[in-house]
């Protein structure tokens, strides 16, 4: 069991970016911009249909940061990056 959980913390460590450090999501300034540029194209398309935005679009948002910066963004992250965005 220890040789399996070892194994299984180096593997999960080795593929992460460095962007992200333990269980945190690390944003850099080009992913916020590339947040709020997929969003403000969602809005213009009528994907908000009140103060929030569609789950939908959280999803293709951590699906391009993903792809984009070798990354695994989720749409939690998203979400609670735009709260913080929304603060500053």
């Amino acid at each position: 069991m220890y040789k399996f959980v070892t194994f299984f913390f180096v593997e999960m460590s080795t593929t992460q970016n460095e962007k992200c450090k333990g269980k945190h999501f690390t944003w850099s300034k080009p992913m916020s911009y590339m947040l709020l540029e997929i969003l403000a194209e969602k809005s213009l398309k009528g994907n908000k249909p009140s103060s929030t935005f569609r789950a939908e679009s959280f999803v293709k948002v951590a699906t391009e940061i993903s792809k984009k910066f070798n990354v695994q963004c989720e749409p939690k992250h998203v979400n609670n990056h735009l709260k913080t965005v929304k603060k500053e």
